[in-house]
């Protein structure tokens, strides 16, 4: 796993200058080495954390022979052994074994083609000198990152925003729109950032920059369910599927693990690692002890159960010596608060290994999550008259104390939770994905006006008007949620430990054979992740396999009423900010500390956002 940066300019030749800098702060991505290397109006640079093949055969940016290409290239190529083989008997050779030799000479042999072969996790830029030309590209699902900025002669990129913004030219001026996507969704969707003028590439989609402009399109598309399957032979199909999956990504030159929290998805990956006779699987978790939050039973009940060779690291860590580096990290606001306990786990993971493999995007896939069956409860709902909704039924739920518990355990945080999703959905029929302040509320906050036309997470809604609801929320989730949300997440905290995560599940073909499927074979009644449950049948314990959803959290709302109160209450109110009404922040507050309102996640994306506000804006 690597980071990688660079420079195009058709006017100034000598404006290379900042890739230097660029490209070291992303040392962390890539702590083994770093080179940059120099064209008349291109400029690369590459971090390289070695994987596979560990000579210097295989340092990047890497060059053709007659050195008229290069590539940088962040990622893994899973299948670029039969890649090779293939190239091989048309006549290339090699002078190395790894993964980005076979990208750049594919991109010989089959230009832009070359990204329907591949099958991997990966951000690329490679400059072409004859053409004069930087082809970049972004792997299916969007687990590599990839930041640029242009203007009519020049294009800068990176991994990273941070490290984008060392370049001097790069704009930073705040777009009101990506402020008001943050505090809807936690995240700010592609190809928005946080920067008016600095475009995320979206997951899926390929761009080339000349000195003609731009050419961005996308390059594949999950299919969309189809019909006359049988479900047995679907069940023994995603298995093969999943099983060869994992182990293709078992090939590593270092040491590997696997995350195991306990949860259908990373048990399945992990019992399938075992399945290819590697002995002495190592896992990893987080506890939360004495707290609704901690599922450590669960991760000792599994690691018994498959064998391996287990670290539980319990949550005695620092919130306040580990929130600086976050804003850090991901550049620009990010507010799931899980990227704690990701980065945690992340840490002591890295002590014993370099790559994991974890059970990300089952959720999405197969319906794991509660909120797809509250969609289905709320079709039945809204057949309620709407006065008995409104003025007797919602009234009682809403004025309910609330909890800091973890919401699968709270029913109370449950019931509140489908009141507001039923009544957004009904206002806002493209609100698929769940929002921590409402349009409204967004707009007390910050004054700041918001176009719903131009939201990537709306735009993608409406691409799936035709489907069932449910798939239609699974889909969007897809394409941003678990693209710009979890996979950010797991991205940014992995490799600020120089940790490699791996996802089975999120291979093309899995995704593919899954997104295909009919609605009932992946929910069935009022039970998610039906066919993934039938394929662990035999592999994983099933007391796991009957285990409801339980999500990655910590008890922060808990500490925010006890030992983080002082802290929260500084980074709240201690500057005053001219950008926020803080009197809409003092009542958020306030209804937290007194229990009438668990508005933990409001304030964690409060803190966050002022936090990077204060410390991102000074370049130096």
């Amino acid at each position: 796993m690597c980071g990688i940066a660079g420079i195009v300019d058709f006017l100034d030749a000598g404006s290379f200058e900042a890739v230097q800098l660029m490209t070291e702060r992303l040392t962390h991505r890539g702590p083994d080495m770093g080179n940059t290397l120099l064209f008349a109006n291109c400029a690369l640079g590459h971090r390289r954390l070695s994987i596979l093949d560990l000579s210097d055969a295989a340092i990047q940016p890497m060059v053709s022979e007659d050195g008229k290409t290069a590539i940088v290239f962040n990622g893994e190529i899973y299948n670029f052994q039969d890649i090779r083989s293939r190239l091989e008997s048309i006549g290339h050779r090699f002078r190395s074994s790894s993964d980005t030799e076979v990208v750049l000479a594919a991109y010989l042999e089959y230009g832009e083609g070359m990204l329907d072969l591949m099958n991997g996790m990966f951000a690329l830029a490679i400059w072409d000198d004859r053409r004069q030309s930087l082809l970049m590209a972004r792997d299916r699902l969007g687990k590599k990152p990839f930041y640029y900025y242009m203007t009519q002669s020049r294009l800068g990129f990176a991994s990273e925003l941070h490290s984008l913004v060392a370049d001097p030219l790069v704009p930073s001026e705040i777009s009101n729109q990506a402020v008001f996507e943050y505090f809807m969704y936690d995240f700010i969707p592609a190809p928005h950032s946080i920067f008016r003028g600095v475009m995320k590439l979206p997951a899926a989609h390929k761009a080339v920059f000349s000195a003609s402009g731009l050419r961005l399109e996308p390059y594949w598309r999950a299919p969309e369910p189809a019909k006359g399957f049988d479900y047995d032979s679907k069940v023994i199909e995603l298995r093969e599927t999943l099983l060869d999956a994992t182990q293709k990504r078992l090939v590593s030159d270092v040491p590997l693990g696997a995350f195991l929290s306990g949860g259908l998805d990373s048990t399945l990956v992990t019992a399938m690692m075992k399945s290819d006779k590697n002995s002495n699987v190592k896992t990893f978790s987080i506890s939360f002890p004495n707290t609704s939050h901690d599922e450590s039973k669960w991760s000792r009940l599994a690691s018994r159960a498959l064998g391996t060779d287990h670290t539980e690291s319990p949550a005695n860590f620092n919130i306040e010596a580990i929130f600086p580096k976050l804003a850090y990290h991901f550049g620009e606001p990010f507010g799931d608060s899980s990227a704690i306990p990701t980065w945690i786990l992340s840490q002591k993971t890295r002590e014993k290994v370099t790559v994991a493999l974890s059970g990300d995007g089952g959720d999405e896939l197969f319906g794991g999550y509660e909120r797809y069956l509250a969609r289905k409860i709320q079709s039945i709902y809204d057949i309620c008259p709407a006065l008995i909704r409104k003025y007797v039924i919602e009234p009682i739920i809403i004025r309910a104390p609330e909890s800091t518990n973890y919401y699968g355990t709270s029913l109370i945080k449950k019931l509140k939770l489908f009141i507001r999703a039923s009544e957004r959905m009904r206002n806002e029929p493209l609100a698929l994905i769940p929002r921590t302040f409402t349009a409204q509320e967004v707009t007390q906050l910050t004054g700041i006006d918001y176009d719903p036309d131009v939201d990537p997470v709306i735009e993608t809604a409406r691409s799936y008007l035709g489907l069932d609801p449910v798939q239609a929320m699974m889909f969007t989730d897809l394409r941003t949620y678990l693209a710009e949300d979890i996979l950010t997440k797991v991205d940014r905290m992995s490799m600020a430990h120089s940790l490699e995560v791996r996802s089975p599940l999120l291979d093309y073909r899995v995704v593919e054979l899954a997104c295909a499927l009919p609605l009932g074979f992946r929910i069935k009644g009022m039970t998610g992740k039906r066919i993934l449950r039938d394929v662990a049948r035999g592999l994983v314990p099933e007391s796991i396999i009957r285990r409801s959803k339980y999500g990655f959290q910590i008890p922060l709302g808990e500490w925010f009423r006890k030992d983080l109160r002082q802290w929260a209450g500084r980074k709240l109110f201690e500057t005053p900010s001219t950008r926020f009404n803080p009197d809409f922040i003092r009542h958020v507050w306030t209804q937290h500390l007194l229990g009438k309102q668990d508005n933990t996640f409001k304030i964690w994306l409060l803190i966050i956002f002022r936090d990077w506000e204060a410390s991102m804006l000074n370049r130096d």
